[in-house]
């Protein structure tokens, strides 16, 4: 075996057991929440040493800020989207976006909500979710202002408006009792966007 193999292979094992006590973390978190979860839960789930966590995490929030930057990816096509559908939008528009960001909701939905349980009581991470909010109100605001409909204080509450509400669409459908109707939903806050961004129901 050559060296850069070597090299690979021991890449390759490193990112396979930093994988492994990532879901392990994810798991335990789901399962006792954040607070209540100690690092050796973690390494009692993935079947690995203290020192083995250490050499890929310095903590608990560590990791959530790894489970942040695989969250950062899943989204940021999808809202990169949202400011096109926002220059022309339509009831169609708005459901085709919501149905495809309820479908990543899905696949990320236990991560999503150990990010926030965690964000409760690591300020870090609190920051770190603050942050995205206001980066992504201000993108709507943007797209809703260059649209030449709204002026910028105009734009800047809807955008506030529109993101607050789809947070919070996402908070009841994730809750472990949550008996919300998806396309029910998708089809009452899509109704609401647009009544809001009706330029003609207030002039």
């Amino acid at each position: 075996m050559t060296d850069v193999a070597r090299t690979n292979m021991r890449d390759l094992q490193k990112e396979m057991t930093r994988t492994r006590l990532k879901d392990a973390a994810v798991a335990c978190f789901v399962e006792n929440g954040y607070l209540a979860t100690a690092v050796t839960d973690i390494t009692k789930t993935a079947g690995a040493t203290r020192a083995t966590f250490y050499l890929h995490y310095k903590t608990k929030a560590d990791v959530v800020h790894a489970l942040l930057d695989e969250l950062d990816i899943a989204y940021a096509e999808p809202f990169a989207e949202f400011a096109t559908v926002l220059a022309n939008p339509s009831l169609d528009a708005f459901r085709t976006w919501l149905t495809e960001i309820i479908g990543i909701w899905g696949q990320t939905r236990d991560v999503s909500i150990v990010v926030s349980d965690a964000a409760s009581v690591e300020r870090e991470i609190g920051e770190r979710r603050a942050r995205s909010f206001d980066f992504e109100t201000d993108r709507i605001a943007k797209a809703l202002s260059n649209s030449g409909q709204w002026a910028a204080k105009q734009a800047a509450i809807r955008a506030v408006l529109i993101f607050s509400q789809l947070e919070s669409l996402f908070v009841q459908w994730s809750a472990r009792d949550s008996e919300l109707d998806a396309e029910e939903a998708i089809d009452v806050l899509a109704a609401m966007w647009m009544a809001a961004l009706d330029p003609k129901a207030f002039h």
